[in-house]
């Protein structure tokens, strides 16, 4: 039996992220992101780029499985220094995620791929 394969890409502007500074605008980091994912993107001395990365990996996540997630659902960890996609609900057993993501002068891209399990 074919396993049920999903793929997901975004693309994400990182001047949208370089406008909202982040100590002005706590909440809306919150929304999006987890305090783990905060404290790995702001140990770096530009942290947008960062931000924008997590963000696009993140909507490429729920762009591939067809269950209804929200950002705050998806967490980004990192094994052997390789981004990795815990999710926090009940779907956490139910797929593997393949993640690549990069991010060049104004650009982040992260793309999934997705297996159900």
């Amino acid at each position: 039996m074919a396993k049920k394969i999903g793929i997901g890409v975004d693309i994400v502007n990182i001047n949208r992220f370089r406008k909202k500074k982040f100590q002005k605008n706590l909440n809306f980091y919150r929304k999006i992101l987890s305090e783990s994912e905060i404290k790995y993107c702001t140990k770096f001395k530009s942290p947008y780029e960062h931000f924008a990365a997590k963000f696009a990996i993140k909507e490429s996540v729920i762009k591939s499985i067809p269950e209804k997630i929200g950002p705050r659902d998806i967490e980004i960890v990192y094994v052997n220094r390789k981004p990795r996609i815990r999710l926090k609900n009940s779907l956490e057993k139910k797929y593997n995620f393949l993640v690549s993501v990069s991010h060049e002068k104004e650009f982040a891209i992260g793309i999934i791929i997705a297996e159900k399990i």
